[in-house]
């Protein structure tokens, strides 16, 4: 064996020339921790039976394996050998080598760390692979992490899939519910639904978005599930979310494939499908109509979210799930994110100071005048503690109150439901009632001028003849809204309503119009009566236009003018038939008014506090 010295080419450490490479392999400590680029037949025949056995010996191992395959290696170091020197052109190839692969890393990074392998040790040693975690589920909000994946488990809507139900046995059973359409609130359920009904079912499943999917979309699904069903016999069920957002011609696209049963649909929207979905397709279709959840279905939908929440959960205030279903109107995605919204706020909660006032009690020894005083002290930081606390708690809610504010949507049926919730207020002469929808409207951000002109219609077809200064008023307030505008106008839009409540009704003058236009619609029309034409020219006059018309205002007493046709005569209010006047005077427009004994008990019982209307007598005595 030879004893000659030699230089590492790395660490520049003199190492007998027989166990240089040894020394590069495992025992090198250079600058670069980088080991030489050679290896012994020994050394890699060990490393090759470690490897069998499944064992990682040493990060050392790895560098053999990172350096082994360099092709230089043995021709420079036989070069070396037969040189005989110590320093030459051996350092210079392998610092070359070295540099070549150093190229695949960064500056700063280490080779070794590089090599280190990823995941975790098991049992033996031996290194088993982590389970990746899909971003996209992980990023998932916990409404959607938390939906229910079995029909049993499904809360809410007891009179469609309730036990017993027709729908339930349909869907347990597999057929299928056929095309139909989910309306209702936001968060009511209908997507979970719609899903459950065709996992159930023995079908293929597609699901599209009205927000995101086109036409073309709508097409190839439909194309796709028309092949399958011929040429497999297995049908396919499409769930199309927030149908209403496609336009009349995309709708019409899933007319022949809904009508012959190629594909079964199941639409979901939030509005009112009679408006918002053809009516051609809406025939083909069966409609379920969901309702918002009640409270105890929510409490039962957020209890069931925080047991499938990995433990330890933080700390909650005790009140913070039956506070989130009376809050978030019967949507359980926002009882669902105001949970998630207080589980993030709650991860860090404070720490109580208990601990260290019962420290301080128990090194005070408990007793004596220190000891009291001690205990008085953690007795009082105990309290303010639970102050504190509880002062958090309700800030907490509070926050999780004004995220879950519900939302006005100006554009779709909410908007003229409380429009017309106010006018039926104001026409019922309840004042309160109606400023609260006003108020929702405009903190909803409605526009003032839409309110405006609805209280103009009101004051002409509500309070009209019972009170002539309904309408100036009325025009002010729009005037006032135009010149004004928010905030301030919201005064004027408030006087206005409490004037049009505490007004006296009639709707003398809007029925007598309905009369009159039930008789342009009744043929044969008849012609103005020449007596009361114009009668410009001298022709005009030749012809008897304007004959024996008399100006009445001419006259001390009452003239004949015959203002409608005889075929209407008994319509006019001068005839002697005051039931048949087009515009009634107020005793006999009372007559015409509807009695119902059922409604006015509701009426005595809930408002007038058990008592008998005064208006009853009054009517008997007329009787």
């Amino acid at each position: 064996m030879s004893t000659e010295k030699v230089e590492c080419p790395i660490c520049s450490t003199l190492v007998s020339e027989s166990d240089i490479n040894l020394h590069l392999d495992l025992q090198c400590r250079g600058k670069a921790n980088i080991a030489g680029p050679s290896s012994t037949p020994k050394l890699k025949s060990q490393n090759s039976q470690e490897k069998g056995n499944g064992t990682i010996s040493s990060p050392h191992a790895e560098i053999i394996n990172l350096v082994e395959d360099t092709p230089t290696a043995k021709p420079a170091l036989n070069a070396r050998r037969s040189s005989g020197k110590s320093t030459g052109p051996v350092a210079s190839i392998f610092n070359t080598s070295t540099k070549s692969k150093r190229k695949n890393l960064s500056q700063d990074e280490d080779p070794l760390e590089d090599k280190k392998p990823t995941g975790v040790f098991g049992e033996e040693g031996r290194m088993e692979k982590k389970s990746k975690i899909n971003p996209l589920v992980a990023n998932q909000p916990l409404a959607e992490r938390s939906r229910p994946s079995t029909l049993a488990s499904y809360i809410g809507q007891t009179d469609l899939v309730g036990p017993g139900s027709l729908l339930r046995a349909r869907i347990e059973a597999g057929e299928g519910v056929g095309s139909c359409i989910l309306w209702g609130p936001p968060g009511c359920g209908k997507t979970t639904l719609a899903r459950l009904i065709a996992r159930t079912a023995d079908a293929d499943f597609k699901e599209l978005s009205a927000t995101s999917s086109g036409a073309s979309d709508v097409r190839q699904v439909f194309e796709q599930a028309k092949n399958s069903l011929k040429l497999t016999g297995r049908r396919t069920i499409l769930m199309v979310d927030e149908i209403h957002r496609f336009n009349k011609a995309q709708q019409d696209l899933f007319l022949p494939y809904v009508e012959n049963g190629w594909v079964q649909l199941i639409g979901a929207t939030t509005e009112n499908p009679s408006f918002k979905v053809n009516g051609a397709l809406l025939s083909r279709c069966q409609v379920f109509t969901l309702s918002p959840h009640t409270p105890e279905s929510l409490q039962e939908i957020l209890a069931n979210a925080l047991s499938s929440l990995p433990e330890p959960l933080p700390h909650l205030p005790p009140d913070l799930i039956p506070f989130l279903a009376d809050v978030a109107d019967g949507d359980a995605r926002q009882a669902l994110n105001g949970l998630e919204l207080a589980l993030k706020v709650c991860q860090a909660p404070r720490q109580t100071t208990l601990s260290a006032s019962n420290s301080d009690i128990s090194q005070n020894g408990g007793t004596g005048v220190e000891g009291e005083e001690s205990g008085d002290k953690g007795e009082q930081k105990q309290k303010e503690n639970e102050e504190e606390q509880k002062k958090r708690d309700e800030e907490l809610m509070a926050s999780v109150r004004r995220g879950l504010r519900k939302g006005y949507d100006r554009s779709g049926e909410e908007r003229y439901d409380m429009i017309s919730a106010m006018h039926k207020c104001l026409r019922g002469s309840d004042g309160s009632a109606a400023m609260y929808w006003l108020a929702r409207m405009i903190t909803g951000g409605e526009d003032p001028l839409y309110i405006a002109r609805r209280l103009v219609v009101m004051s002409s077809e509500d309070v009209g003849l019972a009170d002539p200064q309904a309408l100036p008023l009325a025009m002010a307030t729009y005037q006032a809204c135009q010149v004004i505008g928010l905030p301030e106008c919201r005064i004027n839009l408030a006087h206005c309503v409490a004037y049009l409540a505490e007004a006296p009704k009639s709707t003398r003058s809007y029925t007598a119009y309905k009369r009159a236009e039930a008789l342009c619609h009744q043929p044969p029309l008849p012609a103005v009566p020449l007596q009361i034409r114009n009668a410009p020219t001298k022709l005009m006059k030749q012809l008897g236009y304007g004959k024996k018309y008399s100006y009445d205002p001419d006259y001390i007493h009452p003239v004949y003018n015959e203002y409608l046709p005889h075929t209407l005569a008994n319509h006019s209010s001068a005839s002697p038939f005051p039931e048949q006047h087009i515009l009634k005077n107020p005793e006999y427009e009372l007559k015409d008014k509807n009695w119902d004994e059922d409604r006015l008990s509701e009426w005595e019982w809930r408002i007038n506090n058990n008592k008998e209307w005064q208006g009853r007598t009054m009517r008997e005595d007329k009787a």
